[in-house]
């Protein structure tokens, strides 16, 4: 296993705030202390629905008791957290002085879960670049909250804030993007909509040791938080002036873990589950994580990453599985990473007819070209990754993940694919 301090990872704008901690050692990070600067950056009191209060408080503790957060760290957190919390007190402002968005529907959407790295993002993407289904794109995920005083609501202000946002990212967490390549026009997952409640599994990536937090969050009800992820799709939807039958294409590894809570928020959803070989995808979760965590702190934190997110891996499938007995048989389908791979064209039809949706040339055309300029630019190329970085062996891996492997015929992946790795 790497046994390299964190520090040995920190490009130098890291260290350098590192350096400077006075200005961040003793932040507030309290829910009250984060609430209030929100409040004060916008001029707005009421947050409306208050759910995100108990993730909150949960992720508070654990960074203060348990995690050994860096200077950096401990910023990213403070203005994170401002960031969310301005933006739900922006889209309760809309909420309240537009009562009909709450009112519009979100009809059948398709919902692709799966592991993380088991081509849920190439799938999510793919069907994007069909016009007849809505996505959410990555600066809306981040700055969904509406700005009123500025024309089209600030949708080109939040786009440029993201943007910006993702140059930084770029350069603050080397690796990072190169794992899961984002764009602020690109389709992203609604894992951000749920960050804004802390109940999103972020937190579980960026901050390494926050073992209580943990616990909260894979034992805690978040059918609030969903409730409110779909409330936000409306207000998206709403903001673009859409129609409101227009159906969307989601995608969030997480659901795995909250499929009960899913369908009791989009109960006529059309779900598509994803499989891949858990050699690859545990060892590239892993992979992915720590390139956000070894910045928010000075230990080394490969054993608390590969602790938390093997865990991780194994209860979202034993949830996963146990789940998807109640849920009805034309609710759900099945694919395959390397039925992918063979033929993408086949694979995505069986969607399509399983969804309901319209296959033809146009569509095929539009998947065909993004595939190809995904592959052009080598967006999902240069992710490197093994399991002895984090000191796992294949059969240790085996030994925790089989059931999964067994329960759907899941091959042993031995060869590069033909398409982009995408997440």
């Amino acid at each position: 296993m790497d046994t390299k301090p964190s520090t040995f990872y920190h490009p130098q704008q890291v260290k350098d705030i590192n350096a400077a901690e006075s200005g961040v050692q003793n932040s507030d990070l309290t829910p009250e202390a984060l609430m209030a600067a929100a409040r004060a950056e916008t001029g707005l009191e009421r947050f409306g629905d208050e759910c995100f209060l108990p993730g909150l408080q949960a992720l508070c503790e654990s960074l203060v008791n348990d995690a050994p957060l860096n200077a950096f760290g401990r910023l990213h957190m403070q203005q994170n957290a401002i960031g969310f919390l301005k933006n739900r007190l922006l889209a309760n402002a809309c909420f309240e002085a537009h009562p009909e968005i709450l009112e519009r529907k979100l009809v059948a959407p398709v919902i692709i879960v799966g592991p993380h790295r088991s081509g849920t993002t190439r799938m999510q993407r793919m069907m994007s670049a069909d016009p007849q289904l809505s996505h959410l794109r990555t600066w809306e995920g981040f700055n969904f909250g509406p700005r009123p005083e500025l024309p089209n609501l600030g949708a080109a202000e939040r786009r440029e804030e993201v943007k910006g946002f993702l140059t930084a990212v770029d350069a603050l967490y080397p690796g990072a993007l190169v794992g899961h390549p984002m764009d602020a026009d690109w389709a992203e997952e609604e894992l951000h909509l749920l960050d804004s409640s802390w109940c999103g599994f972020s937190p579980l990536g960026l901050y390494s040791g926050i073992d209580s937090y943990y616990q909260w969050f894979m034992n805690s009800d978040k059918t609030a938080a969903y409730e409110y992820m779909a409330k936000l799709l409306k207000l998206i939807s709403w903001s673009r002036g859409e129609p409101e039958h227009k159906r969307w294409v989601l995608k969030n590894p997480q659901h795995m873990l909250n499929l009960d809570v899913l369908l009791k928020v989009f109960p006529d959803a059309k779900i598509v589950f994803t499989h891949r070989d858990p050699l690859k995808t545990v060892a590239s979760v892993m992979s992915l994580m720590w390139h956000f965590a070894v910045q928010h702190t000075n230990d080394n934190c490969r054993a608390p990453v590969r602790d938390l997110w093997l865990d991780f891996c194994e209860q979202a499938a034993r949830r996963c599985i146990d789940a998807r007995t109640h849920i009805a048989a034309d609710q759900q389908l099945d694919v395959y990473y390397e039925e992918m791979n063979a033929d993408w064209r086949a694979a995505m039809r069986r969607v399509y007819e399983f969804a309901g949706l319209e296959w033809n040339a146009h569509t095929e055309q539009a998947m065909d070209s993004w595939l190809t300029q995904s592959e052009k630019e080598n967006h999902h190329g240069g992710h490197r990754y093994s399991l002895s970085d984090f000191g796992l062996t294949e059969q240790q891996v085996d030994a925790r993940m089989m059931f999964a492997r067994e329960r759907y015929k899941i091959p042993y992946e031995r060869k590069t694919a033909s398409l982009p790795l995408a997440a």
